[in-house]
């Protein structure tokens, strides 16, 4: 894969500015693939080797790139007991 160079000033620096990333996809077969995800602002490349692999790493930029926000979304596993005492989130 094509190394491409870090932009002078990085998009990654400005706090929420939204990550940009390239993805190769090198193989496919049954529904899943396999390739590289490039981050442009930060110069990375990283090789994945599944759908759910290759989302997390664009979660995990997200969350490096916005790091004044918490995680992207949640189950809400973890809420209070707040709402008139009925928690439909407990875990069995």
């Amino acid at each position: 894969m094509q190394n491409i160079p870090a932009k002078e000033n990085s998009a990654h620096r400005t706090s929420g500015a939204t990550p940009t990333f390239m993805i190769k996809v090198v193989y496919s077969e049954n529904f899943s693939v396999q390739g590289y995800i490039h981050w442009i602002e930060e110069g990375k490349s990283v090789p994945f080797r599944s759908y759910m692999e290759m989302l997390h790493l664009i979660e995990e930029g997200m969350f490096i790139s916005r790091k004044e926000m918490a995680r992207l979304r949640s189950w809400g596993l973890n809420m209070e007991e707040g709402e008139g005492g009925n928690n439909k989130s407990k875990v069995l």
